[in-house]
């Protein structure tokens, strides 16, 4: 995006009472950022979501959000980029959620929001040795298999789960509670700029510079957590801790939840041993358990595609759904598959059940479908 565009983009974003969803249904309605921010009361009341309220906010908010966006340009930190919900460099696990953000402030590689492997690993600030060590093993064989590792950059488990993946020369991405230029903790401060000055470390926001880590941040930083990843591992989190909502957000997106039991006298086992009783995460023993039920077991990240399905003997309905799951590179949630084959969810799932017959797709937890090839 443009700078112009960008600017009136970022303009949008801080009007009061514009969230992503109106957000989008501004860009869609009107096609450009600048048009939307100069669209007088009546042209701004017919696109969907927009009462008369929220127009004449967004119309007496003008002003001020525009020189805010342009301040926020002007300050933007070297080696520091914004993604929109538009760019094409938008991830795609992210763009899927309910409440994707519109826009990620990025300080490092932002390139590293397009991986198509990346795994969260969170858990509580007050850890045992017990805890980092598996945090720390997790991250050191994922990222063997070229996972990159994604959490909240806190101290203990989060902070332990990056600083194993980048000392052992794997990817990883922080997602803050705070703007990209106020690193919280501070004692992570030199290892971010770190990170930052590679090619294998992204800080990551959506709120603008120079915010502070208030608490009401963090639960809306868990769901990019969360958002960005196929998967989550809970290592250590008392019940009602952050890591527990993580949890809860990828729940909530179909996306898998694996947990790492611990000693049942620990307070901090507590929320992993409860995912657990639950049923509401698979015991995670090992990183090899885990990227065995992603599918991703021996493949090295050197195959993007599942090799080819032959397609003899298959209807043209399967042949369909083949060419969707391999398009998409990875599993697919069954809502999103059968849209995509153009198939109503009841047929789908009857010709998937006949393709998991034939070993040629793989049901996963959610309802996602993968190729086995």
């Amino acid at each position: 995006m443009e700078k112009s565009e960008l600017t009136y983009f970022l303009a949008l974003h801080f009007t009061s009472g514009i969230g992503s969803r109106r957000l989008v249904a501004l860009m869609d309605y009107f096609k450009s950022a600048e048009r939307a921010f100069n669209a007088p009361m009546r042209d701004v009341m017919s696109v969907p979501g927009f009462g008369k309220g929220t127009a004449e906010a967004l119309i007496s908010d003008r002003d001020e959000a525009l020189t805010e966006a342009a301040a926020q340009l002007e300050r933007l930190p070297e080696r520091t980029s914004i993604v929109t919900y538009f760019d094409e460099g938008y991830p795609s696990d992210l763009k899927a959620t309910y409440s994707p953000p519109p826009l990620l402030f990025v300080h490092g590689n932002a390139a590293l929001l397009r991986e198509e492997r990346m795994v969260a690993i969170v858990g509580s600030r007050k850890t045992s040795d017990y805890g980092r060590r598996a945090a720390k093993e997790f991250a050191e064989e994922l990222i063997r298999e070229y996972v990159t590792i994604v959490s909240g950059f806190a101290k203990g488990i989060d902070t332990a789960a990056h600083q194993a993946a980048f000392e052992a020369g794997g990817k990883t991405i922080a997602v803050l509670g705070s703007g990209v230029d106020v690193i919280y903790p501070y004692s992570n401060k030199a290892f971010s700029e770190e990170l930052a000055a590679s090619d294998r470390g992204a800080i990551v926001s959506e709120l603008p510079l120079g915010t502070k880590p208030e608490a009401r941040n963090f639960p809306w930083r868990n769901r990019i957590v969360s958002g960005l990843a196929r998967a989550t591992i809970v290592v250590e989190s008392e019940v009602q801790g952050g890591s527990m909502i993580t949890a809860s957000l990828a729940l909530d997106e179909s996306r898998d939840v694996f947990a790492v039991p611990g000693d049942i006298y620990r307070s901090s086992s507590s929320g992993p041993n409860h995912l657990i009783r639950e049923s509401r995460a698979r015991l995670a023993s090992s990183a090899a358990q885990v990227l065995t039920d992603l599918g991703w077991a021996g493949q090295n990240g050197s195959a993007k595609q599942p090799k080819p399905v032959d397609r003899a003997g298959l209807s043209m309905f399967e042949a369909r759904i083949i060419d969707v799951l391999e398009a998409a590179g990875g599993p697919l949630q069954v809502d999103a598959l059968a849209e995509r084959a153009g198939l109503d969810v009841q047929d789908i799932l009857v010709q998937l059940l006949t393709l998991e017959f034939k070993s040629i797709v793989r049901q996963m937890a959610g309802k996602q479908f993968v190729l086995m090839g």
